[in-house]
């Protein structure tokens, strides 16, 4: 793969990544044919996504079962039946498994280090198949699981290639067994091993971690490389590779847009609208609802009610790194936004002070260098509505620089001072047992 020169240089970045993504789906439509080891771990890797043309590996066929037979001896064979049984079972599934019983103890007597480097250990597409034809068959052929174990975990494999050996980690996490990733992803200069990388991060969560800073500068590096990089004759499971980071970037960057630190604000804002549905029904109801508010914890229990539909990493009370004898804790955590969320509730006006004190206390412990965020938003009830403290609180801790908004709202009237009774509230024309007191 070179840089891109010239004129094409200095295109539209939309323009330049639409046509990149249109020669990688050319290069796997080249594989899209059925038994295809190449358009069968294209497929694996994209998942099956949305493509300008229709899958056409499905080996699952008897037909073509028949015609293939010979292939079931070999290793590239039984590779075939992992990813049909995987991806594309059908009425030839018991066939498959009956290939894969006689073939994966046959495979299992076989060296497979061999001197020439020939053999499935040292074959990306071979190694994925193998895993998912070992998991398909787990029940009819229980020994194969433990032999591909041993063989994933050989010192010999250290050795591979960074490309080989981000698949030997999927292959690990495919048949469940103990991560053994030797890979740093600042180390990798390649553009698809990049994405590789990229790949395996995004679909094993479970065994594979990655800095957030880290995840953005790959991203950037990822879609500048393919933006102004000509790919030139790349085999499918490559250039899939590559298409999937397009495509897992390109989404990721809308959420940044349209999920940030902004998007928190505009939804805690909409506290005091929102709680006109809050139920405190008056007396004369025959079963009157009460939902009390009368402490923080209330407070964060709404908020999270708020927040965590939209942010799917909401984390309730995180646990931030030790700083000295101190240990500190968040009400709320947004870790991809970097972002905390701090509650206060107020009852009475003498509380704010004591708030920006406390804050400005906390605010090192919080935002220091040791910990995963930067940010931090102030979310404060106020049950004495003392609205003539709000500014001032507001604006000394806006002067803090991590903070990105002070928000505070007070107590809606039909909800009462904890221990008091709400005043009844009925509309002209609106009978008793209607009345939620809103």
């Amino acid at each position: 793969m070179t840089a891109l020169e010239g004129s094409d240089a200095a295109a539209p970045t939309g323009t330049l990544l639409a046509a990149q993504t249109a020669h990688l789906e050319g290069l796997i439509r080249r594989a899209n044919a059925p038994g295809n080891l190449d358009g069968l771990l294209a497929h694996h890797i994209l998942g099956g996504g949305d493509l300008s043309f229709d899958w056409d590996v499905n080996p699952m066929e008897l037909t073509w079962l028949t015609d293939n037979e010979d292939r079931f001896a070999h290793s590239h064979g039984l590779a075939v039946l992992g990813y049909g049984l995987t991806s594309f079972p059908s009425t030839a599934s018991q066939a498959a498994r009956e290939y894969l019983t006689a073939g994966l103890p046959a495979l299992a007597r076989k060296n497979p280090f061999q001197a020439d480097g020939v053999t499935f250990v040292n074959d990306a597409r071979q190694i994925i198949g193998l895993a998912l034809a070992i998991n398909a068959t787990h029940d009819d052929v229980p020994q194969a699981h433990a032999w591909l174990a041993e063989v994933l975990q050989d010192p010999r494999l250290s050795t591979a290639p960074i490309f080989l050996s981000l698949f030997h980690e999927h292959a690990r996490r495919i048949i469940g067994t103990t991560p053994d990733l030797r890979v740093d992803s600042r180390t990798i200069h390649d553009l698809v091993d990049a994405a590789c990388f990229h790949w395996l991060a995004a679909t094993a969560k479970d065994t594979l971690q990655i800095d957030p800073a880290e995840l953005r500068q790959l991203r950037s590096r990822l879609l500048s490389g393919v933006v102004l990089t000509e790919m030139g004759q790349l085999a499918a499971p490559r250039a899939a590779l590559l298409l999937d980071a397009v495509t897992r970037i390109v989404t990721a960057s809308v959420d940044d847009i349209l999920l940030s630190h902004d998007h928190v604000s505009v939804l805690l804002r909409r506290f005091e609208a929102a709680m006109r549905q809050w139920r405190y029904d008056t007396d004369d109801l025959q079963k009157p609802i009460k939902w009390p508010i009368t402490s923080e914890r209330e407070i964060q229990n709404i908020l999270w009610l708020m927040l965590r539909p939209v942010f799917d990493d909401l984390v309730d009370e995180e646990t931030l790194r030790r700083i000295g004898h101190s240990t500190y804790r968040a009400d709320f955590g947004i870790p991809s936004l970097e972002l905390l969320v701090e509650v206060k509730y107020a009852r009475k006006a003498t509380d704010f002070k004591t708030f920006e004190k406390e804050i400005f206390e906390d605010y090192i412990g919080y935002l220091s260098d040791n910990t995963a965020y930067r940010h931090m938003t102030v979310f404060i009830y106020d049950e004495s509505c003392s609205v003539q403290e709000h500014d001032t609180t507001r604006n000394a801790l806006l002067r803090l620089s991590g903070i990105t908004d002070v928000i505070i709202v007070s107590r809606p009237s039909h909800v009462p001072t904890p221990g008091r009774t709400p005043r009844r509230r009925r509309s002209t024309g609106q009978r008793a047992d209607d009345v939620h007191g809103a």
